[in-house]
């Protein structure tokens, strides 16, 4: 089973000094309501980190597969993975989109469907990762500090250009669609990663409400990188 194994490297972890990182195995298993912007900057943090060696080589980050772009679809994309009770840790990285007119259309999640996620959450004992209105929200913060509620629409079209203020001309991204395709999201934003939460905690007490504007993504971090013994 993952998790006797992951527990049996942990009950052999060498003691540590002060200042260095506690080198603990865990292994989480994560369902995203984004089918590649998250998982991007996810997959992009843990391969970093492990190569510098602030991760442990053996840290299990398993992305469920994604079938479903509603919160209580993140829910059943997690729950049905094999095995999935047996990860340490079990996150959700959603949304709390509210239902607008989008074009010719709607989009946006129910507040029925979104509470009922947060139910079945924390019924099960999974964690929530959730943005409001949007991922692309932790993305602004690390250039800026948002307090005031903002639109989905213009907190995704303010990422989109800072990101393209340090990004080469010829790799700048024209619509928001395509930071989907940015693979290398973390990188490009990796040295800003204190100050997004820095600002992420500011807006904490938003956060626990899961008001906007928030991001809980930054509790997914504390979970996953290293501790520092002091």
């Amino acid at each position: 089973m993952a998790r006797r194994k992951h527990e049996n490297l942990r009950e052999r972890s060498p003691e540590f000094r002060k200042g260095e990182h506690i080198e603990v195995l865990k292994s989480f298993l994560i369902a995203c309501e984004g089918e590649c912007t998250e998982p991007n900057y996810i997959n992009g943090l843990v391969k970093y980190q492990k190569q510098q060696h602030l991760i442990a080589a053996g840290t299990k980050v398993i992305i469920a597969k994604h079938q479903h772009s509603d919160p209580c679809g993140v829910i059943t994309d997690l729950t049905t993975m094999q095995n999935w009770q047996d990860y340490d840790e079990k996150w959700i990285v959603i949304d709390r989109d509210e239902v607008e007119f989008k074009g010719k259309g709607f989009g946006g999640h129910t507040q029925e469907n979104f509470d009922n996620a947060i139910k079945s959450a924390d019924e099960n004992g999974i964690s929530v990762a959730c943005s409001n209105p949007c991922f692309e929200l932790w993305i602004v913060l690390h250039f800026e500090y948002l307090q005031s509620a903002i639109s989905r629409d213009f907190v995704q079209t303010k990422a989109k250009d800072l990101l393209n203020s340090v990004l080469e001309k010829n790799n700048q991204i024209k619509k928001i669609d395509e930071m989907k395709a940015l693979k290398d999201l973390y990188l490009i934003l990796k040295d800003k990663t204190d100050t997004a939460r820095k600002y992420a905690r500011k807006l904490e007490e938003n956060e626990e409400l899961k008001a906007n504007p928030s991001t809980g993504v930054y509790r997914l971090l504390d979970a996953i990188l290293p501790k520092t013994v002091n």
